[in-house]
Parts: C-alpha cells; sequence; structure tokens
C-alpha cells in the first residue's frame, strides 16, 4: 500500500506532481464575505424621539469541500488562495439638531474571493452582506431581504430593523438552512429596547444574524444599541464579537439607537457597530505515493 502524502496552502503557491502520480484530492474553501455595518440611529427633535438604526446583515461562508481530480506527473500547478471579505463600517449616528436628524447608513461587506488549483478546479469565495440602512426623526431603519449569499445560494438570514420611536428594535431571522453537518450557526444578537413609552423617547437598534457556519459553529449575532430616553442621546451598538472562526461568515454590525427628545438643542443618535472580516480560503492536496 502507498504512502498517504498531505500539503496544506494558505498562502498562494506551486504544487508539483510527483512521478507516478496521476490523481489527487483537493479538499479546499474560497475566502468568506465581511458582514456589512450597523446604520446609525436617527437624532431627536426638540419634541420627537427618532428611530433605530437597522443592523448590517452578515456575510456568506460555506465548509471545506472535497474532489478529485487528474493531474500530470511533473506538471506545475499554481495555487491561489481566496482572500477574506472585509466587514463593513459602522454607520455614525445622526447629529444633534432641533428638528431631528437621520444617521448614517453602514457600509456593506466585501466579498470573498476564489481559492483555485490551476484550471482544475475553482473553490467559489462568498459575498459579503449589505450594511445596514440609518434611524431617522420619522422611523427606524429598515433591514435589508438578504445577507451574503454562498457558493450554493444558502444565505444566513435577515437582521432586525430599527426601532420607530417608543419602540424596540425588531429581531433578527435565521434562515434555517442545513449549512453543514458538524457545525451550527448561532443565535442572533438581542435587539436594542426603547428609550420608554412616550413619543420623546428613542427607538432601539436592530440586531444582526450571525454569520453562515463553516469549518467551525458562527458567533453569535450582535446586539442593537437602546433608544435614549427623553432628553438622552441613542446608545451606540455594542461591537461585534470576533475574530471570525474558520470558514464562517463575518458578522453583520448592529444598529445604533435612537435618541430621545430634548428641548432647543434635539439629540444624537448612536452609532451602528463595524461588521466583521470573513476569513481567508485554504486548501489540502492530499495523494498516494
Amino acid at each position: 500500500m502507498g504512502k498517504l502524502t498531505r500539503v496544506t496552502f494558505t498562502a498562494n503557491g506551486n504544487w508539483t506532481a510527483p512521478a507516478g502520480v496521476t490523481r489527487v484530492v483537493l479538499i479546499g474553501r474560497g475566502g468568506t464575505g465581511g458582514g456589512g455595518g450597523g446604520g446609525g440611529g436617527g437624532g431627536g427633535s426638540t419634541t420627537l424621539g427618532a428611530g433605530g438604526g437597522s443592523s448590517g446583515e452578515s456575510g456568506a461562508g460555506y465548509p471545506s469541500l472535497g474532489i478529485e481530480v487528474d493531474v500530470v506527473p511533473g506538471t506545475v500547478y499554481a495555487i491561489v488562495i481566496g482572500t477574506k471579505g472585509l466587514g463593513g463600517a459602522g454607520g455614525a449616528g445622526a447629529v444633534a439638531a432641533a428638528g431631528g436628524a437621520t444617521g448614517t447608513a453602514g457600509t456593506a461587506g466585501t466579498n470573498g474571493t476564489d481559492t483555485t488549483f490551476g484550471t482544475l478546479a475553482r473553490f467559489k469565495g462568498s459575498s459579503g452582506g449589505p450594511g445596514g440602512p440609518a434611524g431617522s426623526l420619522g422611523a427606524g431603519g429598515i433591514a435589508q431581504s438578504v445577507g451574503g449569499t454562498g457558493p450554493f445560494a444558502q444565505r444566513p438570514g435577515q437582521g432586525g430593523s430599527g426601532g420607530a420611536r417608543n419602540l424596540p428594535g425588531t429581531v433578527a431571522t435565521l434562515a434555517g438552512g442545513a449549512y453543514s453537518p458538524f457545525w451550527k450557526q448561532n443565535a442572533p444578537g438581542v435587539a436594542g429596547a426603547a428609550g420608554g413609552a412616550a413619543n420623546t423617547n428613542g427607538g432601539g437598534g436592530g440586531a444582526s444574524v450571525p454569520g453562515i457556519p463553516g469549518d467551525a459553529d458562527s458567533v453569535v449575532g450582535t446586539n442593537g444599541g437602546n433608544g435614549g430616553a427623553t432628553g438622552a442621546n441613542g446608545g451606540a451598538a455594542p461591537a461585534t464579537a470576533g475574530p471570525t472562526p474558520a470558514g464562517c461568515g463575518g458578522t453583520g454590525g448592529g444598529g445604533g439607537g435612537g435618541g430621545g427628545a430634548l428641548a432647543v438643542t434635539g439629540t444624537s443618535g448612536g452609532a451602528g457597530s463595524a461588521g466583521t472580516d470573513g476569513t481567508d480560503g485554504k486548501l489540502i492536496v492530499e495523494w498516494v505515493e
């Protein structure tokens, strides 16, 4: 019986097929998508509270997959390892203004790139998640309809929207797909609480879904910021948990809380938190000689 040999690539390189080797097993994954940043909360006016920002959507990932390919002894095969998608920045909360103000939307996470073995095999990268819309005096930011998309069209679910004045942010919804037989998608974050029950209080920020699991369980989604009570600024969303586990999609940031009403000046909204980066790809080459 021949000897099994395994080489792992985590950076670009070359592999030369040994004499007598005509078939190899490749186990690989592409780079995973970054999470989108959460939207900033709206600023309260002199008489009304503002809405919270929406969460950013999480990026997609996928566990490593195996494939057999035929090779030619003595041939050099170029290996390119997919790079991770970067997390999007969280949106700034609205600057205080007497008439209220709209926060800044979070930016989208970027896409992961493909891992390749010469021209014989390609492990697709996953896309990043959209950024979260901002809250305004009139409404909370509305969550995007989808997160990042993986190689087999799998998605992590939908993040939570920001609450309108007086209301908490909405709960994020998992897509419920069977992503991996070994690893699980963790729980969503907790939506931000409302500042109170009157029209002068801010709405809570939306919470994000966790990224799609890859070669490990994904982390828990990010919480939204709390709405400001009357006379108080909206709360910033807490930092997103990191680093992203191997093969998982980056996690979307939480939305910032809306500010409460404040005579003369109005109040500021809370900032959304940044999404986390995805992870770089990987390739294992196995053969018997």
